[in-house]
Parts: structure tokens; sequence; C-alpha cells
């Protein structure tokens, strides 16, 4: 459920619009590979997976986690994790940051563990820290500030990958009102991987579309750059302008009961191919457009 996972690897879009189309034979290749973890792999999972949820807190999330990302198939990887016994949801009680920093060391040291099975991974629910009510002081922990508080920030950030979820998350807005093709905007433009660091004057092409949903707009630059494509998609915040769009229905694939961390191990997320994660992504930006937020409200009351 990382974002690595249902948001495809941070690239270029060439990555992740290139690749064809979506059929039944991606769907069986990745089967396949499925296939080649050993069945008996079960028999090396720690004895702290495999276990029930450990409070209330974390049998909601677990709930949450079978009904929309599982439910809806927007992460497969979670769908075999769970049904092998292999996804772990924990509480931690703490509250305040170096609390559940401490507590997030532990299961570090448990999820990196040479006889856990592949795909392991871990959801730790933190009710208790009152700031992490405001999902960006959540957001901003985990992007820095959980480093600070870990003894082995280094090999944290070797081998585990955090992944936000909250009730509130919100990192995807779409297009500001008065925006749509044909409109003239100034953009930044992505250069090599990199951003760039100025805006040129772009006209909008597409404003959603199969690979990216509308979480990214396709624009062509009116000027010439040596090097740079004419035509790029780029996310809506690279836009130079002062509203703020609508949010998209796309938050709510990481909104959690609580906000939670979840730990997964980058060993595991290297053995996905590029062409199944955009994949992937491609089936999650269709099925987000299709279902809109009242789709989205109507799933979440069943």
């Amino acid at each position: 459920m990382s974002d690595k996972m249902k948001d495809c690897p941070q690239g270029s879009s060439a990555d992740c619009s290139s690749d064809g189309n979506d059929d039944d034979s991606s769907d069986q290749s990745s089967s396949s590979d499925d296939s080649s973890i050993s069945n008996n792999s079960n028999e090396h999972i720690n004895d702290h997976f495999g276990v029930p949820p450990d409070s209330e807190y974390a049998r909601q999330v677990q709930k949450w986690t079978v009904h929309i990302p599982i439910g809806l198939g927007l992460c497969p990887w979670a769908g075999k994790s769970y049904n092998r016994k292999c996804l772990r949801f924990v509480t931690c009680h703490g509250k305040s940051p170096s609390n559940v920093s401490h507590f997030v060391g532990s299961e570090i040291e448990l999820l990196t563990k040479t006889n856990v099975a592949p795909l392991s991974s871990t959801l730790i629910v933190c009710p208790e820290v009152v700031i992490w009510k405001d999902f960006k002081v959540f957001e901003d922990y985990l992007t820095s500030g959980i480093y600070r508080d870990l003894e082995n920030s280094e090999m944290a950030q070797e081998r585990i990958t955090f992944v936000a979820f909250h009730p509130e998350f919100l990192r995807w807005r779409g297009l500001p009102k008065g925006l749509q093709v044909g409109s003239v905007v100034r953009s930044y433009w992505g250069f090599i991987g990199s951003k760039s660091t100025e805006t040129a004057p772009a006209t909008i092409l597409e404003t959603e579309s199969k690979a990216f949903g509308q979480k990214k707009v396709k624009i062509r630059f009116r000027d010439t750059i040596e090097g740079r494509r004419q035509d790029q998609f780029v996310t809506i915040d690279w836009i130079d302008h002062t509203d703020s769009g609508p949010p998209l229905p796309n938050n709510i694939m990481h909104r959690a009961p609580y906000p939670t961390i979840h730990l997964i191990s980058n060993k595991d997320l290297a053995s996905f191919s590029i062409r199944t994660i955009s994949r992937v992504k491609r089936k999650n930006a269709q099925r987000m457009m299709d279902l809109g937020w009242d789709g989205l409200a109507k799933r979440m009351e069943k």
C-alpha cells in the first residue's frame, strides 16, 4: 500500500505512460512472479506476524485495509500479504512523536529479521498523539522528523519505506477553478528526473489521462529549450497558481480511521517490476475517476 505501489515510483511521466494497454496477460505475469516465492515461506514468518490486531484501534484499521486498499483492488501486494498472514497490525499508545519513534525502531528491528517472510509489513496505529490530528504535522513527521528521532536512521532509510495513512489525508488536488484545456499557465518542467528551478509559459492540453487520472495534466510549453520535451505530464502543484483545487478522490486510498504508519521492506519494493507497478497505477487512476467521491462514499458505507 505504499506510494511506490499505488502511485508508481517517482520518475518521468514516460515511465508510467509508455507501457501499452492493460490486459489480462499482465495480471497473469504478475501471478506467475508471485508463484516464484515458495509456498513454504510461511514457515519462516516470525511469530509476531499472523496474529490478530492488538487493540480496537488496530482492528478498525485492519477492517479499513481489507475494505478499501485490498477490497477495491488498489494494492494487489497488500492482498497477497494479508492472505499469507504477513500483515501485522499493532498499536502504539505513545503520546508524543518521540514515543512513537522508539516504538517504530523496535518494529523495524522485527521486520528486518532474516527469518521474516517476503511481503511481510507492519501497520502501526497511533491514536494518542494529539498533534497528529493535523495531517500536515503527521506528514512532516514521516518526511523528516522520524529520521531525527531514530537511533539508526541510515539503516532505516536503506531498509524501510514509511507510508502515511490518516483520516484527513490530503496530498492530491485537482486543477483550480477556471483552469481547463486551452488555458495558458506557467509551469515547472521535468528534466532528467529533476524539477526545473523556474517556470515557463505553457498551454494545458489534457486534464485527465488513463496513466495519471486527474493527478497530472498534460501541457505544451510555448517556447523551446534544448533537451526539454515540449509536451509533458506535470503534477498540479507544478503549475503556478494562487488558488487550491478541489481534493481528488485518490486521497481516499490513504484515509485510514487513525494516523497510521505503514512499514514496508525496501527489499520487497525492489522486487516489483516497473511495468507491473505502472499497470497498477493506471488501473487505480481509472478506478478513482470512475468511482469519484460519491462512489467511494457509498463504498465506505458498506
